[in-house]
């Protein structure tokens, strides 16, 4: 069986872009794919999980935040300067000289972040690099090229190669950026029946084993506040992995910090909301402000998090609403608030921080960075306790990837801080990766940690 070439799993020159033209690349908004009704790929919206392709990275993963259509979409997450991301499909039997279109939804913070190759077989299963496709070093690529945080829909129509047996698609970062992409709803025609040769399964990239790490001693163990982002109602329901984070944390009998994106309260089912009030009832749980709908926007031509580069008054609606459907739903108004991201840009601003001044409610920050001039100025005015980070000591390394040998590599440099909050995306957590995860709070009960609630802590603080 014949794979890529390693060097095709490297990050591609961003120099492809000047090809784009000459492979009609064409983008449609506000259509339906084309060709959907002869769409011959296999789970084209990630409905049934990974059936159909194969993740070759630490940088992809399924996820239900991710989706345009349905409940699953594939969110690329790629902090790495140097290597870009791999998802392929199964292949597909082609005749050369077939007409392919394809065609592929795709949002992204990031212009001219990601491609959808075609990779093209033999009959002997070697790849085929058609020079007169020049893009790609041969292959034909699909380039999104809007980074406005909208979905967009992209199309392809190329012929294949003399020699062509099978196609696959590979989904790619390229180039030296960084950023966060969601794929779906693909749609590929002028292919047959699935290949009998298909790429092996491939587990994600993990940390590589480390040494071990001498631990210096502590003068008490630490307190931890896990927090983890991104609660949102889904048709109707919990996410089943939500579930089973929060059946780990009972099973440990520890505590944890759910954040929510508010704006699905508004309508929750008695399913979701009872089970959250299930949750908090339990003692075991805090739920925390998330923001609004966690959405990005545009001024100027830059992208912005949802609470940074707005008023004032935007801000402050956006916490009433928020109030006033977790009142409405919950039967409690939120405590504790952490800003969320998505746009290589602050998290919040000065108006952000005047609201949490203001808001009657809200006690605790869960600040995103660790403490500067701005929060020293508000914890100083009594009412909001600011929970600062430590980023080497977290759950993730990178977003979506809980990393054990990283995590324990921090917590031993960092022997004098009486407190850590780790935050996790739980929606992003496969099964190994939610491993790792385990790992991490299982080496926490070694070392005596106590998990606290972030109002629970705040209190202490202030006594």
């Amino acid at each position: 069986m014949f794979l890529p070439p390693r060097s095709l799993f490297a990050r591609s020159n961003c120099s492809c872009c000047r090809f784009w033209p000459l492979l009609s690349l064409l983008i449609l908004l506000g259509t339906l794919p084309l060709h959907a009704q002869d769409n011959g790929l296999e789970n084209p919206g990630f409905e049934d999980g990974v059936n159909g392709w194969v993740i070759k990275d630490s940088m992809s993963a399924i996820s239900a935040e991710a989706f345009h259509d349905g409940k699953n979409g594939l969110r690329i997450s790629d902090n790495d300067a140097k290597a870009g991301s791999a998802a392929l499909s199964a292949r597909y039997k082609v005749e050369a000289g077939a007409t392919l279109k394809l065609g592929f939804w795709e949002r992204s913070d990031k212009p001219g972040f990601l491609g959808v190759y075609l990779y093209f077989y033999d009959a002997n299963d070697q790849l085929i690099n058609d020079p007169a496709q020049r893009a790609g070093a041969g292959h034909p690529v699909c380039g999104a090229k809007e980074g406005d945080g909208q979905w967009h829909f992209y199309t392809l129509s190329t012929q294949a190669p003399a020699g062509a047996a099978s196609v696959a698609l590979w989904i790619h970062s390229f180039g030296a950026a960084v950023g966060v992409a969601d794929v779906d709803d693909f749609s590929l025609s002028g292919i047959g029946e699935k290949s009998a040769t298909q790429e092996p399964a491939s587990a994600p990239k993990s940390v590589a084993t480390a040494a071990p790490v001498e631990l210096p001693p502590r003068k008490a163990p630490p307190k931890i506040i896990i927090k983890v982002d991104d609660l949102r109602q889904i048709d109707g329901k919990v996410n089943g992995l939500w579930i089973k984070f929060a059946n780990f944390i009972k099973s440990r009998q520890i505590k944890a910090n759910i954040g929510i994106i508010a704006e699905t309260l508004e309508i929750a089912t008695p399913e979701y909301a009872g089970w959250i009030k299930e949750q908090q009832a339990t003692g075991r749980f805090e739920f925390w402000l998330h923001g609004w709908d966690h959405q990005t926007h545009v001024e100027d031509g830059k992208t912005y998090n949802e609470f940074d580069h707005r008023s004032y008054e935007d801000q402050k609606k956006r916490f009433e609403r928020s109030q006033q459907a977790a009142r409405d739903k919950l039967g409690f108004p939120f405590h504790t608030f952490g800003p969320p991201g998505g746009a290589p840009t602050a998290s919040f601003d000065a108006q952000t921080i005047q609201v949490m001044q203001d808001d009657p409610d809200m006690k605790v920050w869960l600040y995103p960075t660790p403490i500067d001039a701005a929060g020293k100025q508000l914890a100083a005015k009594g009412k909001v306790v600011v929970l600062d980070r430590v980023y080497a000591v977290n759950i993730e390394g990178k977003v979506g990837v809980p990393e054990y040998e990283n995590f324990v590599a921090g917590y031993a440099k960092n022997p004098d801080r009486e407190y850590f909050f780790i935050q996790g995306h739980p929606m992003h957590w496969t099964p190994d990766r939610f491993d790792n995860f385990v790992k991490i709070i299982d080496f926490l009960i070694s070392q005596n940690a106590e998990f606290v609630l972030a109002s629970e802590y705040a209190a202490q603080m202030g006594k």
